[in-house]
């Protein structure tokens, strides 16, 4: 929970709790689990009771009552962005807010009054743009509906992460399904860490607003083919949708690598067609795609 975020499409983070259980492929090398063990807890699994964060409600206030000084305050917002290697924020920009980084907000396992609590914050900190991330589309409605809501908060969106086409094609349908019942002002995929080709069908990039890719990071992390990345962007580029692309993660296509003595000592993955990909380090990855950073948003939040 941060008031000043790394995630590179993201200004802050804001947690509720800590804690949640596998849900799919995706998962099995979660930064979040690895991150609370390490600081010594126990929140992940089917009936493991989660952390609820005490600062949570103070954090998330603090940063929409000080919006208007955050955005105002140009010159300070634009030496952070570069100090962290992020795109250049505008003036008039809304204040972005990742909810959940160290969880999922539509966790059934979570009890409902504290959903209720966290889903009216959200509600009353209308000049931030809020950005929500779920594993669980299927579970948005039912929770939901189970504190009496039947309407979407028009500052905020939903993200969903999908990593391979069988999540793509379960998922997205329902994604669509609840933009047009709850009236979502925009949502998007978050597909990180990519782990196939994943093809977008045309019905569906004529509702999703953003697509946000990325490969793995971490000590177990899996390569991810350049062509799967590629592949997304240029599908964005034809349908008009903004493309981010938030990081390699621990490997790099060897092509884009180079000589360098040190790193020929990494590991390096080849892929059934023969790609080659090199094991650098997340930091030395980087973001460039083909040369260039790709850091489009929706208009709601760019």
């Amino acid at each position: 929970m941060a008031a000043h975020s790394a995630i590179e499409w993201t200004d802050a983070t804001v947690n509720f709790w800590w804690g949640c259980t596998e849900v799919g492929p995706g998962c099995q090398h979660c930064y979040a689990r690895v991150w609370d063990a390490r600081t010594g807890g126990a929140h992940w699994g089917v009936g493991v009771p989660r952390r609820k964060i005490k600062g949570a409600a103070a954090l998330l206030h603090r940063l929409d009552n000080r919006y208007s000084e955050w955005a105002a305050d140009a010159c300070c917002r634009r030496e952070n962005a570069k100090a962290f290697g992020l795109p250049v924020p505008n003036v008039g920009d809304r204040r972005r807010v990742f909810i959940q980084s160290m969880s999922d907000l539509f966790d059934l396992e979570v009890p409902l009054v504290w959903f209720a609590e966290g889903w009216q914050l959200i509600e009353a900190c209308d000049r931030l743009a809020i950005q929500i991330v779920t594993k669980r589309v299927s579970a948005v409605e039912k929770r939901l509906t189970a504190i009496g809501r039947t309407t979407w908060p028009q500052h905020a969106g939903l993200i969903i992460t999908v990593v391979n086409q069988d999540e793509a094609d379960r998922d997205i349908p329902r994604l669509l399904a609840l933009k047009a019942r709850l009236g979502i002002p925009w949502v998007g995929l978050s597909i990180e860490p990519m782990l196939g080709a994943i093809v977008l069908r045309p019905e569906w990039l004529a509702e999703i607003d953003w697509v946000i890719v990325g490969g793995e990071s971490g000590p177990h992390a899996r390569p991810m083919h350049p062509d799967w990345a590629r592949s997304l962007r240029d599908q964005c580029a034809a349908a008009g949708v903004p493309f981010f692309f938030k990081q390699w993660g621990e490997w790099l296509p060897i092509a884009f690598v180079g000589d360098g003595p040190r790193l020929q000592m990494k590991d390096h993955h080849t892929f059934p067609d023969g790609t080659i990909v090199r094991r650098v380090g997340k930091r030395t990855a980087g973001r460039l795609l083909d040369g260039r950073e790709h850091n489009d948003m929706p208009k709601a939040i760019a």
